[in-house]
């Protein structure tokens, strides 16, 4: 869809992106400052909010449009209008959704040739995301892209990529997200992206949840939603496909897979939050103007289904959060699903693939004529769970573990604290081999482990955190706290004390007690002969003490447990 031109009037509300003949993107100082002007000139129809600070100092801005004046989140949590999210720049360098944005607020609230939009949707916009990162300015930050012609970085100031933190929340930016989320509860969410990869006809991939870890009446929304929208898109000129993995462009006839994504990414995240969302990810070697266009275009006709259709969205998202409240113990509840080898009938919109020998590696170096080649393949979109799990009546996490408690509180669950021990028999889990990655993976030491399932008698102190999982937001809160989740704060790594042995023995001091054990225990020593058939266990000294050392009464009775316990219904009261 063409966007409306904005020529040189009395007031110049041309973008830098504008001005430069939509070769450049404006630094932050210039999204604030238009924001505000927009907001100034609104009639009364937008208002410019702050969110947060980034690291370095930087504010992080939105602009709130609403015709009723929601600007706060107990307006819009009062309003019977939902509220779409644009969210641009969490990867800074993919930053058309930030211009695309900012031409589509003018068009509502300058031009006003989309003001009628305000009357069914309230609208927060956020121009950049990843502010520090916007900042690091420079022609070099994406080899694959392009333009514009200077761009931001892809990760924060402390080189965290925000698009893996929407679990964990290391990144300061991440913390005042959730907190933007939980407190102004959105009822659709845009995350628009710059993508990598091979070169194809598409101009638009996109990533909207419709797996068995959305809550189901979101779903049915979200397909009539792609119904509607993609041929819209399409016809203002913009192909587009789902967002598939890799392409083998030497085997098309492998067919495509659609994956879906975890809770560590935005469309995840959302999606177990119980809210429809959508990634935008326009291809990165089409031109700037085009990929700025194509934003423009999808996001238009999203939020045009979006408003025709608003009982029906904040309908649907009421049904998952009252599902989510009325989560029992026993319920079972979808965390992954994998994709299924079922295909369907998919003809993949190529390039006609030319790739040369290199001369520095003297391997095939992928290349593309301008050429369309469209070939007949199949694609798989279909998925089935593959890790479920029975929701608890809740779960108790002792006081001293702070950052989980405090990822709970950032999340937004209602918690509660013990105000005297409670000793009972609960159920948790304990951890066999444990190993870890030899490299952080954003800033995180994440472990690998098999989890056994157990029960044993505990005591948890006074200000233990109890939390039900009767609550809006259940199945965030048991991808969070389940330890086989993907995207646990435990596998997270921020347990990892757990997994580590504080105390050792001297094989002066465990050798009489080994001997006793041996020769007091006939089920011990039989179970230790069968070791000894493992030759590097017989080989090794240290290991046959460990071995009593680890049964002995010395060892440590909370190494390599889970210290978070699952609560029964008569627990939790």
């Amino acid at each position: 869809m063409p966007m409306m031109a904005c020529g040189q009037t009395k007031t110049d509300w041309r973008t830098e992106y504008e001005k430069s003949n939509y070769t450049r993107t404006g630094r932050y100082d210039e999204a604030i400052g238009y924001c505000n002007r927009l907001a100034a000139a609104s009639h009364g129809r937008a208002r410019v909010i702050q969110w947060g600070v980034s690291p370095q100092g930087r504010p992080l801005i939105a602009l709130v449009m609403s015709s009723e004046r929601a600007f706060n989140p107990k307006a819009e949590l009062r309003s019977n209008k939902p509220l779409i999210v644009i969210n641009n720049g969490i990867h800074s360098g993919e930053i058309e959704g930030k211009d695309a944005g900012l031409i589509l607020a003018r068009d509502i609230l300058i031009n006003r040739k989309l003001v009628s939009l305000l009357d069914r949707v309230n609208i927060l916009f956020i121009p950049v995301f990843s502010v520090d990162a916007h900042e690091r300015f420079g022609a070099y930050n994406r080899i694959n892209q392009n333009g514009p012609q200077e761009m931001g970085w892809r990760a924060t100031a402390v080189n965290l990529n925000l698009n893996r933190d929407w679990m964990k929340a290391d990144g300061e930016e991440m913390r005042a997200m959730l907190r933007l989320l939980h407190a102004w509860k959105p009822d659709f969410f845009f995350d628009n992206h710059t993508t990598d990869g091979a070169d194809w006809q598409y101009t638009i991939q996109i990533d909207v949840p419709v797996a068995q870890t959305l809550a189901a009446p979101c779903v049915q929304w979200s397909r009539g939603m792609l119904d509607v929208v993609i041929p819209k898109v399409e016809k203002d000129g913009y192909l587009t496909s789902p967002y598939f993995d890799n392409v083998d462009y030497n085997n098309l006839q492998r067919g495509l897979t659609i994956s879906d994504f975890g809770p560590r990414y935005s469309t995840g995240y959302l999606a177990a939050m119980n809210r429809p969302s959508m990634l935008v990810e326009t291809h990165m070697l089409k031109p700037y103007r085009t990929r700025v266009e194509a934003t423009y275009s999808i996001n238009l006709h999203v939020i045009e289904y979006a408003a025709v259709h608003a009982s029906e969205l904040k309908a649907a998202n009421r049904a998952a959060d009252s599902a989510d409240a009325a989560t029992r113990p026993g319920d079972k509840v979808v965390l992954v699903v994998s994709t299924t080898d079922q295909e369907r009938p998919f003809t993949f919109r190529g390039l006609k693939y030319q790739p040369y020998r290199s001369e520095i590696t003297s391997s095939m170096i992928p290349a593309w004529s301008r050429d369309p080649v469209d070939t007949p393949t199949t694609m798989r979109d279909q998925y089935e769970p593959s890790l479920t799990v029975q929701a608890p009546a809740g779960y108790a996490i002792p006081p001293q573990y702070k950052e989980v408690i405090d990822r709970l509180e950032l999340h937004g669950f209602v918690t509660s604290r013990l105000k005297q021990p409670l000793s009972a028999r609960f159920d948790s889990f304990r951890f066999e081999k444990v190993t870890f990655p030899p490299e952080p993976f954003e800033s995180r030491f994440q472990p690998r482990f098999t989890s056994v399932p157990i029960q044993e008698e505990r005591t948890l102190p006074t200000g233990t955190v109890i939390v039900s999982t009767a609550q809006v937001g259940a199945k965030l809160l048991i991808q969070l706290l389940e330890p086989d989740a993907p995207d646990s704060l435990l596998h997270w790594g921020l347990l990892n004390t757990v997994f580590e042995q504080k105390e050792y023995f001297e094989a002066y001091a465990m050798e009489p007690i080994a001997a006793k054990m041996l020769a007091e225990n006939p089920i011990l020593k039989a179970e230790f002969e069968t070791r000894l058939k493992d030759p590097a266990f017989a080989a090794n000294r240290r290991a046959r003490l460990q071995f009593f050392y680890e049964r002995s009464p010395y060892a440590d009775a909370q190494l390599n447990k889970y210290p978070i316990v699952r609560l029964t219904s008569e627990q939790l009261k």
